[in-house]
């Protein structure tokens, strides 16, 4: 099982770094078209970005040296490092060419119709973001990079508290202010294209490694994913049932645009999928009931259902969060994922506490 969870993780790293490199080669070709921009327009943010993660090296081998000693559970090592993965993936996508300039326009407005409160929480972060974008740009992928490199390097203490402290803040942060509340105020929201904002499952995450700093108390780290995700499907469900949302007569369709098209297998079977919304609503609605059903009833299926269904969002709905241009995460899809794998180290390592516990001690045999 831990080689094939780690085979996995190299290998979506890997097609991580390679679709990084893809995007990030043709945005600078797209923009050095522009008879306009120069490359001397991106070098001086650049190069601050670089300067400000210079000492995130050094940081992370003094921390992680003090730390030696400190045993961890595999389930809580592997939310850990995944985490730190995702939270260094976001700061990545950050300082995307277009981000300094074209954020607002194309992230942040189009939430200006979604209404109350949606509308004036969006409209004063469009305020603060135009006061100087490359530096609000290069300011959250600065303070998510540092998030990431000190989630791989602190396992507990003082640097991890700081670290789940800063995480909780700029998660709250992003949600209300990035993600305009996740789409929980906001017609039209499914689970499907992404809500409850992926911002809330990892703070999530911070909250189960900050229950489970105490090996003694991975059940806690259990239960919180368990009640986490049933309310996340219950209230899911909801929304895609609810005839208002529309999604009885059209699901959405994103056209993603990316390099090659290479999202054209995903917006093609959207379309398809659109064509039979009735349908497929119920499908989507009775995968989503079975899942709460499976969850209250503690099945060992729960997980792996969720899971599947995460990655088919994530997959044809979301466009596998980064590629898409203007993505400034993985999108809700990769991260309910990886909680429910961590979710099932978390169950075989109580599992194994349990038997452990049960197995006598050779050493008593016939004593009284």
């Amino acid at each position: 099982m831990r080689t094939i969870l780690k085979l996995s993780a190299y290998m979506l790293i890997t097609l991580m770094a390679v679709l990084l490199g893809i995007i990030f080669y043709f945005e600078f070709r797209f923009y050095l078209g522009i008879p306009v921009i120069k490359v001397s327009d991106f070098v001086p943010f650049y190069e601050e970005f670089l300067l400000s993660a210079l000492p995130a090296p050094f940081i992370v081998i003094l921390i992680r040296k003090s730390q030696a000693l400190i045993k961890e559970q595999r389930s809580r090592s592997f939310l850990r490092i995944a985490l730190g993965v995702m939270w260094i993936l976001d700061a990545i996508l950050q300082i995307q060419p277009e981000m300094n300039n074209l954020f607002a326009q194309y992230d942040l407005i189009p939430m200006l119709s979604m209404g109350f409160p949606v509308t004036q929480v969006i409209q004063l972060s469009i305020n603060v973001w135009n006061r100087n974008p490359p530096l609000m740009d290069l300011a959250a992928a600065v303070i998510q990079l540092y998030i990431g490199v000190l989630y791989l390097a602190a396992k507990k203490g003082r640097a991890f508290n700081i670290t789940q402290s800063a995480a909780i803040a700029w998660c709250s942060v992003i949600w209300v202010f990035g993600e305009g509340f996740g789409g929980v105020f906001t017609i039209g929201s499914s689970i499907l294209t992404g809500f409850p904002g992926s911002v809330l499952f990892y703070l999530l995450g911070s909250l189960v490694l900050i229950f489970t700093a105490n090996e003694n108390n991975k059940q806690r780290g259990e239960k919180t994913i368990r009640y986490a995700t049933v309310l996340t499907l219950v209230i899911s469900l909801g929304f895609q049932a609810y005839p208002a949302n529309g999604f009885w007569s059209s699901l959405p369709v994103n056209a993603f645009p990316s390099p090659f098209g290479f999202l054209g297998f995903a917006v093609s079977t959207e379309t398809r999928i659109s064509a039979f919304s009735g349908i497929f609503n119920i499908i989507f609605i009775a995968i989503i009931s079975m899942a709460i059903l499976l969850w209250l009833s503690k099945s060992i299926y729960a997980p792996v259902l969720t899971f599947c269904f995460a990655v088919f969002t994530w997959i044809i709905y979301q466009g596998l969060g980064i590629v898409a241009q203007f993505s400034t995460d993985s999108n809700t899809g990769l991260i309910l994922a990886i909680l429910m794998v961590a979710y099932i180290l978390y169950k075989e390592d109580i599992s194994a506490s349990e038997r452990k516990a049960v197995t006598p001690n050779p050493g008593n045999a016939g004593s009284y």
